[in-house]
């Protein structure tokens, strides 16, 4: 592990959206164990409400942004760079600097069903068995935040609006059953916080540079440690103009840009210029 690399909070994110159904989508719990409960029930939290979690979607960006850096860098330096963002799988290697969220399906605005399968037998082509699978439908909506991170250059964090394209053209697909039409998601940016501690507005007027940031290995494929901020009536983020507001943060004793919706889009893409 990178030593002492979150020692010191230099800069902290939170990305907030929603996640709605384009088809039926399920992520498992595992076999039904009760009388009258589906044969593969999906993930619900305490108070019945189904959940999209944390680890479904960090395997998720993990692997769809794995797919897109390997067209791009052809595998060269892909793996160290996805290990400095999201952890690598050794005890030895980097905690990740990314925390997913849990997120839960808004209240009326979800439907569960259940849809009847067959499982075919493999050499006699013949009906094996038939079994019900629990599913959220199309239109159900899932919101919150979506992400926190540590020390994440801006920069690293737009690569993930690349998964979030590839997944609104329908190309990358949630959940289990993706052969059988299931999983087709859009997902849609709410709100991005950036949280500089220990600075303050006249700093960030001046212009502020974050050094030591992650990713910073010499093997990744792109070296994004540092990132600029300034705020002078309008805010840049590495150059990249876009709508903000500026709040003192007395928690952390810093300063916090909140920018909203089609702001963040913007400047992920601004950001991914440089990047790509």
């Amino acid at each position: 592990m990178t030593e002492g690399i979150f020692k010191t909070y230099k800069l902290i994110t939170k990305l907030s959206g929603t996640i709605t159904t384009r088809s039926p989508m399920r992520i498992g719990a595992g076999r039904g164990l009760e009388v009258l409960e589906s044969d593969l029930p999906i993930v619900k939290n305490a108070r019945g409400l189904p959940v999209i979690p944390g680890s479904s979607l960090k395997g998720f960006f993990r692997g769809n942004l794995q797919r897109i850096l390997y067209m791009k860098f052809d595998g060269e330096g892909v793996e160290s760079l996805l290990n400095e963002i999201f952890g690598g799988k050794e005890k030895d290697e980097n905690t990740s600097s990314i925390l997913f969220h849990e997120l839960k399906a808004e209240a009326n605005k979800y439907k569960i069903a259940e849809r009847k399968h067959i499982a075919i037998n493999p050499e006699k082509g013949s009906v094996r068995n038939l079994f019900d699978v629990e599913c959220v439908m199309d239109g159900s909506m899932f919101s919150g935040c979506l992400l926190t991170a540590r020390n994440l250059s801006p920069k690293g964090l737009a690569l993930l609006k690349t998964v979030i394209d590839a997944t609104n053209f329908g190309l990358a697909k949630l959940g289990g059953f993706k052969s059988r039409g299931y999983g087709s998601i859009e997902i849609r940016l709410d709100e991005l916080r950036f949280i500089l501690p220990g600075k303050n507005a006249d700093e960030l007027k001046e212009g502020l540079i974050i050094d030591g940031l992650i990713p910073n290995k010499e093997k990744s494929c792109l070296k994004l440690n540092s990132a600029k901020f300034r705020a002078d009536g309008k805010v840049w983020i590495d150059d990249t103009e876009v709508k903000a507001q500026i709040h003192e943060t007395p928690s952390f004793f810093g300063v916090e840009i909140v920018i909203t919706e089609d702001e963040i889009s913007k400047l992920f893409d601004g950001l991914l210029k440089v990047v790509v």
